[in-house]
């Protein structure tokens, strides 16, 4: 083999669409400072369709919103003319109807917001171009097995041993081929995280609320012995179980439910039937979206949307209730009006067994809860202002500024200096800085 020959298979191409021009230089930049990457950028979905008819493309990065054709349209005509190409969305804004369009049509597997982390973003287009290889492994194996089968067709009766062998060689074939298999479904599941990330971008104090959540249902759910399908269905359903807030309004979105006017109540209390909406059309997941519908229902009847009670409510359901307000009540603006430290929650969940909360999920709270605050703790963080920031403080995220520039990054411990800093930019561009830092954990009696 030539050592252009080489070249060629270990370079990807990388075609990049965005009609701002500063959008494009930085990605540009980004990545052909990387090994291994040939960039193409273009202003348009027209002109890098053209790009495709013309030449083989390994990965799209697309925005959003462009004039002529919006990503989702440009994404999902590739998706159809050009299957093998890995395919990622670019948005600075919450649009749910427009990238779950994405996601559908345009099978996209990530979602990227803007402004993002170079590493974070480098490593995504890596896994993608890794996930595609797998794939065109894959064919190559359905290939062999093909051409091995019609082998075998031709062997005459006589050749016993011959058979043996190349049957064995299928065993093995088909082996690779179920694993294979196995990781191209598990790449299906890895868009339900972006549905996720979507209802906490305009949420901030609720960041990996989600997560949280699923990561406690998941702890009671082992405690209470479910099979392993039951485990998958509970985690994906508390993972997305406020996927339908993406369709109620910015105004209520922020609001804790007691300081709603009636009629915002009644429709904030739609949110559950519009999360089950959103997931029916995924036959894997019609278990998780009676999860994502009955989440609110409470044991007593008293709950929404449905006033179900007691064994009516799935189990699924009555795990993520337990799971979702005891990570709620930790945070602000929550349903009670009133934030409680880990014990005073730990304390209101049992309070509500028989009423809120199904009492045989409550005993099985109760008999983990030591690792729900241990799970907890490693997630613990503050959204505070500037005047609340104090020296010795650590920073949980990055800090960026309007203008999208880091500022300061997560892991920093702040001292006098960086606060005084951090004031006279405040002074200068007339802002607000909203920091977030590092809990400890509570004291654990």
């Amino acid at each position: 083999m030539q050592p252009e020959d080489a070249e060629m298979e270990t370079t990807a191409t990388l075609l990049v669409v965005d009609d701002e021009e500063n959008i494009l230089s930085s990605l540009v930049r980004l990545f052909s400072d990387e090994d291994g990457f040939d960039v193409i950028a273009k202003s348009s979905a027209t002109d890098a369709l053209a790009v495709l008819e013309d030449r083989p493309v390994d990965i799209i990065i697309s925005d959003m919103r462009m004039p002529i054709m919006d990503g989702a349209t440009f994404l999902a005509q590739a998706a159809q003319r050009w299957p093998d190409t890995a395919r990622m969305l670019l948005t600075g804004f919450s649009d749910m109807e427009s990238t779950v369009r994405a996601i559908n049509e345009g099978h996209i597997s990530h979602y990227i917001s803007k402004p993002w982390d170079d590493d974070d973003l480098v490593d995504k287009v890596k896994n993608a171009l890794e996930l595609k290889r797998l794939r065109e492994q894959n064919k190559v194996l359905l290939q062999i097995k093909e051409q091995q089968r019609a082998e075998l067709q031709a062997l005459t009766e006589n050749q016993e041993a011959i058979i043996r062998s190349r049957t064995e060689e299928l065993q093995q074939t088909a082996s690779q081929l179920d694993v294979a298999y196995q990781e191209l479904q598990e790449s299906y599941y890895q868009s339900i995280p972006l549905l996720s990330n979507l209802v906490e971008m305009n949420e901030r104090h609720k960041k990996n609320h989600a997560a949280r959540v699923a990561n406690i249902a998941k702890i009671i759910g082992e405690e209470m012995q479910l099979p392993d399908r039951e485990m998958r269905q509970l985690f994906i359903g508390a993972l997305l179980h406020d996927i339908g807030k993406l369709g109620l309004e910015q105004s209520i979105r922020g609001k804790s439910t007691d300081s709603m006017s009636p009629l915002e109540r009644k429709r904030y209390q739609q949110h559950a039937i519009l999360g089950e909406s959103a997931l029916l059309s995924f036959d894997p997941l019609r278990d998780a979206a009676q999860i994502v519908r009955s989440h609110h229902e409470r044991f007593d009847g008293k709950g929404f949307p449905g006033k179900l009670s007691g064994s009516d409510i799935p189990l699924g359901a009555r795990i993520v209730a337990v799971a979702n307000d005891y990570d709620n009540i930790l945070l602000p603006n929550n349903f009670l009006g009133k934030n409680l430290n880990d014990m005073q929650a730990h304390e209101f969940i049992i309070q509500e067994s028989g009423k809120r909360y199904d009492p045989q999920v409550v005993s099985a709270f109760d008999a983990v809860i030591d690792k729900v605050r241990l799970l907890l703790a490693k997630d613990r963080e503050a959204l505070l202002p500037l005047d609340k920031i104090e020296p010795g403080m650590t920073l949980s995220q990055d800090l960026i500024n309007q203008h999208g520039m880091v500022m300061l990054v997560a892991g920093r411990v702040l001292t006098e200096a960086h606060i005084k800093k951090l004031q006279q930019f405040e002074r200068a561009f007339d802002t607000k800085l909203m920091i977030s830092i590092k809990q400890p954990p509570s004291p654990v009696e």
